[in-house]
């Protein structure tokens, strides 16, 4: 074992190394080195080869499980330490001849005593690498950035029973485990009688979907309803949205249009999982109600990816509700429209809570027809959010679209003036 710890310079060459080779299994660990590096209260330097390699990240196609670790963490230290918009010069060493000062001097000499250059990082330099410092262009201002904004739905539904679909699950996890089909088509009846439950009728969110789609905000929609017709209101919107794992699109193609994170906590009618290989697809033909569609991966039969909720030991995709949860978190503003409060549907109503507790929100704008609830949840946002903006006096959608409008207006000609 090494008597220093792994200098900054060489965990940012273990990044550099690992996107010029490609190599994604050296990233991923590059990722969690810087990860540990931040977390053990370091002072990074190096502000600008980290900037511009968050930017290579976030605009090539890189392994989700990668890109969530590591750009947040490069946020972060670029946020912390990068907030007044100063950077220090780039050092690169290569001829330790030369004399250096102060905290680069220290860092080169930890290095130098801690181990030689590993094999995988000799590529990276050649005859020329001697040290000089550049003038790099300044770190972005983070706290300047618009401000991620949630948006959750619950269709409110009181129809819905979980008890059968628990039972469908069972069932469905029974025919992926099982070789002999032959109860297939009990199950397809099944599914036409639970779609004609789930797939509820959706009001008003087309308004605040359409308000949303013009933003220059990165928009988070996370809803517990599992009615095709959402993805079908997004679809005659002409909304791009993503799906974890279900469905993506190359941003790049449409620069110009704000691409949705759309996660649908306890799956979508629409969403259909291989009984073979377990991926998930999204239709997206409306036309008629589908019980059951082949897989473009093996060709294998796909049915709805539906979970159930009415109890604390709920079927669920972990990645969903992993998502949803960052979501909350990340976002300054959240738009909640319908958020449950009965009986069947406690877990999510924890589930809220527990990311306020987590969260630091600037303004939240909450919706409900019942007095109850919105009495409910304007208290408990008030208790985890004093300092924030708390509007939920609105009677319908429009004041609310109206009221976000306004506000947003308003903050934009104030930006301008400074």
């Amino acid at each position: 074992m090494a008597p220093f710890p792994e200098s900054e310079s060489m965990t940012i060459k273990r990044l550099e190394v690992a996107i010029r080779k490609k190599d994604m299994h050296l990233l991923k660990d590059g990722a969690y080195k810087l990860h540990e590096k931040f977390h053990t209260g370091h002072k990074f330097e190096f502000l600008s080869q980290l900037e511009q390699i968050l930017q290579y990240i976030k605009s090539s196609e890189i392994p989700e499980e990668i890109t969530d670790i590591l750009c947040p963490t490069i946020e972060e230290i670029l946020n912390a330490q990068g907030a007044k918009n100063e950077v220090q010069p780039q050092i690169v060493v290569k001829d330790e001849n030369i004399k250096l000062q102060g905290a680069a001097y220290d860092e080169y000499m930890a290095q130098q005593e801690a181990q030689k250059e590993p094999e995988e990082f000799k590529d990276l330099t050649d005859a020329s690498d001697f040290v000089h410092f550049e003038t790099p262009q300044p770190v972005k201002n983070i706290q300047n950035k618009a401000e991620d904004i949630l948006f959750f739905y619950d269709d409110n539904s009181t129809d819905i029973d979980y008890t059968q679909i628990k039972n469908y699950r069972n069932k469905l996890n029974n025919l992926f485990s099982s070789q002999d089909h032959q109860n297939d088509y009990n199950l397809l009846q099944e599914i036409a009688v639970l779609n004609n439950i789930v797939d509820t009728k959706i009001f008003d969110i087309d308004k605040i979907l359409s308000m949303l789609k013009t933003s220059k905000n990165n928009i988070s929609f996370v809803t517990t309803s599992q009615s095709q017709e959402i993805t079908k209101i997004l679809t005659e919107k002409e909304i791009n949205f993503e799906i974890p794992f279900v469905k993506k699109i190359d941003k790049a193609d449409d620069e110009n249009q704000n691409v949705f994170d759309f996660i649908p906590m306890l799956g979508l009618s629409n969403i259909f999982v291989c009984s073979n290989c377990n991926s998930r697809n999204l239709k997206t033909d409306f036309s008629t109600k589908t019980l059951s569609v082949q897989c473009p991966n093996c060709d294998s039969a796909s049915f709805p990816d539906i979970y159930a909720i009415n109890s604390y030991n709920p079927d669920c995709n972990p990645l969903f509700w992993q998502r949803a949860f960052k979501a909350f978190v990340k976002s300054g503003i959240w738009i909640i429209v319908n958020p449950p409060l009965d009986e069947n549907k406690e877990i999510i109503f924890d589930f809220i809570k527990t990311a306020a507790e987590c969260s630091k929100l600037k303004r939240i704008y909450l919706f409900s027809k019942e007095n109850d609830k919105r009495e409910f949840y304007t208290s408990m946002f008030l208790k985890y959010f004093p300092d924030a903006q708390i509007l939920s006096s609105f009677t319908n959608i429009d004041q609310l679209c109206q009221e976000f409008i306004r506000i947003q207006i308003a903050k934009n000609i104030t930006n301008e003036k400074y």
